[in-house]
Order: C-alpha cells, then sequence, then structure tokens
C-alpha cells in the first residue's frame, strides 16, 4: 500500500511539474492582412475624399487615427450604415459585418492596432472621379450656387434644370452629387415637359423656389431619381429604363436639413444614356401611404407608440426591383411584405432600428414578382413618447403628417414594370456599374379634387393610341379629352379642360390597346 501511495505522490509532482499547455490567447491581427480588407470593403467607399463620411479612411495612418470610434461604431452596428435585417432578406449593395468581423476589429484595436507587414498590405480601391459610375454622358450642375440661411429650419428647395436634348433619350441610370454634403438631406428629382415650374421659379426670390409638399404641380414624372447620404448608385437592368424627354427640365427638390451656419450648395446631376434599347420603362410608385392604412388616420398621439398597418391589393401582375421606405424620427421599425392569393408569404424589408439619417433605395439581388390579387402589407411603427431620444419635441406633442422633419411620414416606394414571363430568373450583377397587368396602361389624374383645369399623367409600355373620356357618375359622356391620339411608350401628359363643368363626382377614362384604366375625380365649386 505505501508502495502505491508513494507512486500516486510521485504522478502527481510530476503532472504538477509539467508545463500547463498553451492557454488560448486571441490571434494577433494586423492592419495590412486583416483590418484593411474590412474597411476597404465596407467603409472607403463613403470615407474618402469627397464622399459623404466626415473623414477619409485610405490609409493606415488614417485608420489608426479613428481607431477607437471604428471600434465603437463598429461594436454597436452603427457603422457600417446599413438598416435592413440581413435576416429577413438579402440586397444588393449589401453593407454588413459579420459578428466574427467586428471581434477581430475590436481585438486588433485593443491590441495597439499593429501595422503588419506594410507590403502585405492590399491596395485601395480606386474609385471614378465625380461619380460612382464613371464617365457621365450630360452633366446637369445647378446654374448658380445657392445660400442656405442657417436658420435652424428645414428647407425644401426646387431647382429648374432644363436638359436641352437634340432628342428624347431613354436612361440607363441617374446620379445626384450633392455639393455640400453637410446641409443636402436628401433629394427627388422629378422630370416636366411643361414651363410650370419655371414660372414658380421666376416668381420665387432668389434662385429656386421653395415647396414644402411636392413641386406645387404635378409634374410628369414626379420620382424620376432619388439621393440619400451612402446611396450607391446603380445602371438599371439591361433593356429596362427611363425615358428623359428633350424639352424636359429637371425638378431637384433638396431637402436641405436644419442647420444653423449660413453655407452654399452647388449640386450637379449626371446622366448615363442607354447602350442597349430600352423595351421596359421603369416605374418609381409610392404602393404604401396613409391612403392604405387599415387603422387610420396617420395620428401619432403625444406619449405613445403607434404601429400603423397597411394593406393594398395588388390588381395585376408587376416585377419589383427595389423598395424604399421612408419616415422620419419618430420612426422605430418597418416591415413590408406581400402575400399571395395562395397564401406564401413574399418577405420585402424589415428594419429593426429606424434610422432616420441612414435611408435608402435597396434593390433585390433579382427581380420579384408580385402576382395579381397579391396584399401588399406593411407595419410602421412609431415612438412619440419622451423615452425616444430622436423626438424632436420636449414634451411630446401629438404629430400628424408633414413635410418638415418634426411632422412625420409613412411611404414605401418601389420600382416596378409590368411582369414579363421570366423576369424573376434575371441575374443582376452584383457590380453597380454593370399596378395594371402586362401592358395596361398607368394614369393618375391631378389635382384632385379640380376646379377650372387639370391634368393627366399615364404611361403605357409600347406606342400607341389612347381616348381619353370625362363621364359623369352614371357613365354618360360628358367631355371627349383627345380620341384616337397616337403615344409613343414611356410617360405622357395631357391637360384636362373642366370648364364649364358642374361641380360633382365624375369618372376620367383612358382606354388604349393595353386596356382600360378610370379614375374617380372629385370638381369642387
Amino acid at each position: 500500500m505505501k508502495h502505491h501511495f508513494s507512486s500516486l505522490l510521485l504522478l502527481l509532482a510530476l503532472l504538477m511539474t509539467v508545463p500547463p499547455a498553451q492557454a488560448q490567447t486571441a490571434p494577433q491581427y494586423t492592419f495590412s492582412q486583416d483590418i484593411a480588407p474590412l474597411v476597404y470593403q465596407h467603409c472607403t467607399s463613403c470615407h474618402r475624399t469627397g464622399e459623404v463620411a466626415p473623414f477619409p479612411l485610405t490609409t493606415y495612418a488614417e485608420v489608426v487615427s479613428n481607431a477607437q470610434t471604428i471600434k465603437y461604431v463598429t461594436g454597436t452596428r452603427y457603422m457600417p450604415p446599413w438598416k435592413p435585417d440581413p435576416n429577413y432578406r438579402h440586397y444588393l449593395d449589401e453593407n454588413t459585418l459579420t459578428n466574427a468581423e467586428i471581434a477581430k476589429i475590436r481585438d486588433w484595436v485593443d491590441a495597439g492596432t499593429p501595422q503588419g507587414n506594410p507590403a502585405l498590405t492590399p491596395a485601395v480601391p480606386t474609385y471614378p472621379s465625380g461619380s460612382q459610375l464613371g464617365t457621365p454622358d450630360l452633366v446637369i450642375p445647378m446654374a448658380q450656387a445657392f445660400t442656405y440661411l442657417g436658420n435652424g429650419q428645414d428647407m425644401y428647395r426646387i431647382f429648374v434644370l432644363p436638359v436641352n436634348l437634340p432628342a428624347d433619350r431613354d436612361i440607363a441610370a441617374i446620379e445626384f452629387r450633392p455639393g455640400n454634403k453637410g446641409i443636402v438631406h436628401h433629394v427627388i428629382i422629378g422630370m416636366d415637359t411643361t414651363q410650370q415650374a419655371q414660372a414658380l421659379d421666376a416668381a420665387a426670390p432668389g434662385y429656386g423656389y421653395t415647396q414644402f409638399g411636392g413641386f406645387g404641380f404635378n409634374p410628369l414624372e414626379t420620382n424620376f431619381a432619388a439621393w440619400v447620404p451612402g446611396m450607391q448608385s446603380r445602371f438599371y437592368p439591361s433593356g429596362m429604363g427611363k425615358k428623359l424627354y428633350r424639352r424636359a427640365s429637371l425638378l431637384v427638390q433638396v431637402h436641405y436639413g436644419p442647420n444653423y451656419v449660413t453655407q452654399k450648395d452647388s449640386s450637379v446631376v449626371n446622366v448615363f444614356f442607354a447602350r442597349q434599347p430600352v423595351t421596359r420603362y421603369i416605374q418609381t410608385v409610392p404602393a404604401i401611404s396613409p391612403v392604405t392604412l387599415s387603422n387610420g388616420p396617420f395620428i401619432i398621439p403625444a406619449n405613445q407608440v403607434s404601429t400603423f398597418h397597411a394593406q393594398l391589393t395588388v390588381p395585376a401582375d408587376v416585377t419589383i426591383l427595389s423598395t424604399a421606405p421612408h419616415a422620419h424620427l419618430l420612426s422605430k421599425s418597418w416591415k413590408v411584405w406581400a402575400v399571395k392569393p395562395n397564401g406564401d408569404t413574399i418577405k420585402l424589408i424589415k428594419i429593426n432600428d429606424w434610422d432616420f439619417r441612414w435611408q435608402g433605395v435597396f434593390r433585390f439581388t433579382a427581380p420579384l414578382k408580385i402576382p395579381a390579387g397579391s396584399r401588399l402589407m406593411a407595419d410602421a411603427t412609431y415612438d412619440n413618447t419622451a423615452q425616444n431620444p430622436r423626438n424632436p419635441n420636449s414634451p411630446p406633442v401629438t404629430t400628424q403628417w408633414g413635410e418638415s422633419t418634426t411632422d412625420e411620414m409613412l411611404l414605401t416606394y418601389f420600382d416596378l414594370l409590368a411582369y414579363r414571363t421570366g423576369d424573376e430568373n434575371i441575374v443582376l450583377s452584383t457590380a453597380p456599374g454593370v399596378a395594371t397587368t402586362p401592358g395596361t396602361v398607368q394614369m393618375a389624374v391631378y389635382p384632385n379634387p379640380a376646379s377650372g383645369t387639370g391634368s393627366i399623367s399615364f404611361q403605357q409600355e409600347r406606342a400607341g393610341s389612347v381616348t381619353v373620356s370625362l363621364l359623369d357618375a352614371t357613365g354618360r359622356l360628358v367631355r371627349a379629352v383627345v380620341r384616337q391620339k397616337a403615344y409613343p411608350a414611356g410617360p405622357q401628359q395631357l391637360p384636362l379642360p373642366l370648364a364649364g363643368v358642374a361641380p360633382g363626382i365624375y369618372i376620367v377614362r383612358l382606354e388604349s390597346n393595353e386596356g382600360t384604366r378610370s379614375e374617380k375625380l372629385v370638381i369642387a365649386e
């Protein structure tokens, strides 16, 4: 027994003298091999000279001088500024870091930001100068610099930029380039072929005119293009695009965010012509809005968290290319989806932590077919309590629809076109540089209610003759607006004369080779 006990003691002693296994230590990351690839892929496109970010991240010295900030904003997922939930749906140009990549950045900073071998650092990506897409075919600048007075107020200023093309052109991409990224919050670009915007500009003091709630009239296209900070410009898929008319003007509505410093802005619009024939014209439509709410009206009481539900039945097969929710500071979350007639769900977008500063256009990795009869659904939640750190009012006040940052909105835009067989099988390039039945005409009547005169905007996929009639509530003809008049494909606009028509409820009916569309019109006294 004594021998066995002595042997046991000897064994324990030997075990205690054996060096323990190497402790699991964090790997030694370096900028050259581990951090630079992450920065160049996820950060540098915005963090470089001439872009929206406040400081560049193109060299080791620049990254090290901001290392603690980078560790914090990536650790809290404030950066990169990608708001859609990647577990719900993926998109082109998606910019997210994995948990492992965030931990790698943290460990590198905590280890003292070692550089490693500079020779192993990848080359800084090259970017086109003055554009994200290359050399534009047409550059349309603001005619002069605009001075924003630093009065701390929102301003929606519209600048009329004549195009002056010798002929109509199909457009493969349109890109806005902000001149002063410190005050330009977002931009909506319309297109018009009348002189109504020029008249509003001439009547307003200074360059451009101020207009909350649209353009002050109904232009040919109200959403020809858009821009928000951090947005990646893209070419439309081959064979798809928009039409820019030779006598058109681009109406650039710039939202200048509240600022207390007087400063200037001089922005430009880049236009890229289609290199291949465009046979399908894309429409940008705000399909989700307060008029589609099932629990409206759109009023957000003070000291409450309110969730609004929207629902719209899609009248016929459509193809959608992108989605873009829009709201202001009280917004907390979004979920948009479609339910097919057979009950299947099409996930469109989910944003769990809405941020007014980082809105965008989110393009699907492949076109999505939304079948006729599908229900387009949305849930949008707003926090109008004192616990919302972004609430612009203290104490909170009841908030409704409005253009001001301190008001609220509920919109979801879609880039869409009539569905064609096989659309869902189109593979869209991962490189940026690269509601009606098929063929049924689109139509909108503005203003509504109307008095004296109005306008009809419409769009058909193929050239053909169009008849427009004004009918009374019983369907009897009141006025023939046009009869069998030929129009080309793409967006069009024509006047709707209403002089001498008694007040009441009427129907505007448009007939074409692609079908019939009717809209109810109220004529006021």
